[in-house]
């Protein structure tokens, strides 16, 4: 009730005939005190819009700051250190998957020294602590898994002792379209796991871990 009150009486200063006949006499004053108003207004709203965009960025920069000084819990130098001896950039499997690797066929030693690097990995259900580092880490992992189920649906093992794995030369001849979606498949997957072993590694060192580049390389690296 009061503010219609008050509305009212507004209404009825407004439309009275002495303010009716100041404001024709004060038209030109009047216009110019409501553009600077309407001025005043306009440099006030971008004013505020600056000062939060500034706001803003200055929280931005105090999050990246926060992240660049925040310490790895004891659980994720103690998980990476893991991942650095089982998954060393310099490992017989690593080596093997990033420079020697055929979709076509696989050393045995090296397939095996892979997959037991995912099992491994598979029965620590916590993963890291980090969020961004535990996201690259599940990645690194599903991918791994993926390709070694690839491999075992696809090759068959060949040659005395079993020493390769292998896609069926026959299909080639005759199944040529199973023969092409199976190194497809398979050359997929690996690229898929290589970059998010990579992307791993880098999240690692943006959160100040120890690289394991010092590891040295087994003798029997050069495995195909």
């Amino acid at each position: 009730m009061g503010l219609t009150a008050d509305a009212s009486a507004a209404a009825f200063f407004l439309l009275s005939a002495d303010v009716q006949a100041w404001l024709k006499e004060n038209y030109s004053s009047v216009s110019i005190a409501a553009l600077l108003l309407v001025a005043v207004t306009i440099t006030l709203a971008n004013s505020l819009m600056a000062d939060r965009a500034e706001m803003g960025r200055l929280r931005a920069e105090v999050a990246t700051l926060n992240d660049l000084l925040a310490t790895p819990s004891r659980h994720d130098i103690e998980m990476f250190s893991a991942v650095s001896d089982q998954a060393s950039p310099q490992g017989t499997h690593i080596v093997w998957l990033r420079e020697h690797f055929l979709a076509s066929h696989a050393n045995t030693e090296a397939f095996h020294e892979f997959e037991k690097m995912i099992k491994f990995f598979q029965r620590e259900p916590r993963g890291f602590d980090n969020v961004d580092l535990n996201g690259a880490y599940r990645e690194f992992l599903s991918t791994g898994r993926e390709l070694v189920e690839k491999m075992e649906a696809h090759m068959w093992y060949e040659g005395s002792g079993c020493t390769r794995l292998e896609i069926p030369r026959e299909w080639q001849l005759t199944q040529p379209e199973r023969w092409q979606q199976a190194i497809t498949e398979i050359a997929e997957c690996r690229d898929s796991f290589m970059t998010a072993y990579d992307s791993l590694f880098r999240m690692a060192q943006s959160k100040h871990f120890m690289s394991p580049l010092s590891v040295s390389p087994s003798p029997s690296s050069s495995a195909t």
